[in-house]
């Protein structure tokens, strides 16, 4: 009967290891026992399947854990514009529970929806604001400032003694920063024009950094442009990834490191909401929170062994 059960985990890729392939299994665990879906395609080869992807998420709506989060994420989509800098992939939105993006959506729908617990939760994590006014998916300034495609996970429209700020993350799950280095003039003509960088350009543009730079790059040019009075940047991650490595590094090349730069873990930010006056209906969505992103123990005596059929 175990082994039964474990099948319906269904196919992981066979070189997979460590904290990847325990989240990959862990939505797969979701996606058959929570969701009760058969698994998708795989994204790369549509002969094949994998655990963690469900068909026809679009219609179902099942990879977002509230009617709010899949109402956001309707407005969003259809607010877009062809030139909008930042690039929402909709069948990984809709179809693969392992992806960031409906991640973010799940983790921040309910602070679009609500500015008050938005606040409040933002508070509880550190942050001196005195209002969230908005929460923007995929942020990028309409004038592309960077000349390229970065742009915030996700952005949240701030105020603070009366001026005009923005808190803009980058969310990460399980994947990886880029290998790749950019470089182009425009980065350093904004480099040259802020104080917040103490190191040599050289040091921000390498592989390790390079994501954060340029989102840093976004904030110190939208101040420069006047489109906001101030911006503080920060990681979204899970707290085992190792991702948070490299986020405390960058914060340590920055002037003001933590009022300029902060991580977030899933983990602080849903101890922030819960230590809310929520009612049951938000609580218990917290409470999902957890259990898709971080309550692995929940899938462990199903995924101690598991299908290796993907290569």
């Amino acid at each position: 009967m175990k082994q039964k059960l474990k099948e319906l985990i269904g196919a992981i890729p066979t070189s997979e290891y460590g904290f990847k392939k325990r989240m990959r299994l862990h939505q797969g665990w979701w996606r058959a026992f929570v969701l009760g879906e058969n698994e998708g395609e795989h994204p790369m080869d549509s002969q094949r399947t994998v655990c963690n992807t469900i068909l026809e998420g679009e219609q179902s709506k099942k990879n977002f854990l509230s009617p709010v989060t899949a109402q956001i994420v309707e407005q969003t989509l259809k607010e877009r514009c062809d030139e909008d800098s930042g690039i929402i992939q909709e069948d990984r939105l809709y179809n693969n529970l392992l992806s960031s993006q409906p991640l973010c959506f799940n983790f921040f729908s309910e602070l679009k929806s609500d500015c008050d617990i938005a606040l409040k939760i933002m508070s509880n994590l550190g942050f001196v604001i005195d209002a969230v006014e908005d929460v923007i998916f995929e942020y990028a300034p309409a004038a592309n400032y960077t000349n390229d495609n970065s742009a915030f996970d996700i952005a949240l429209e701030v105020t603070r003694d009366g001026r005009k700020g923005l808190v803009g993350l980058e969310c990460k799950y399980t994947d990886t920063f880029s290998t790749k280095e950019y470089d182009r003039p425009a980065y350093r003509a904004i480099f040259e024009k802020t104080d917040v960088f103490i190191e040599d350009y050289e040091k921000y543009k390498v592989s390790e950094f390079n994501q954060l730079f340029r989102n840093q790059l976004i904030a110190e040019a939208i101040k420069q442009n006047g489109e906001y009075d101030f911006v503080i940047t920060g990681l979204f991650c899970h707290k085992d990834d190792k991702a948070i490595e490299t986020g405390l590094k960058f914060q340590e090349m920055l002037a003001g490191k933590n009022e300029a730069f902060q991580v977030i873990t899933y983990q602080g930010f849903i101890t922030a909401m819960q230590q809310l006056d929520l009612s049951w209906e938000k609580r218990e969505f917290s409470m999902m929170l957890w259990a898709r992103y971080c309550g692995t123990m929940l899938s462990d005596a199903v995924c101690s062994t598991d299908r290796q059929d993907v290569n």
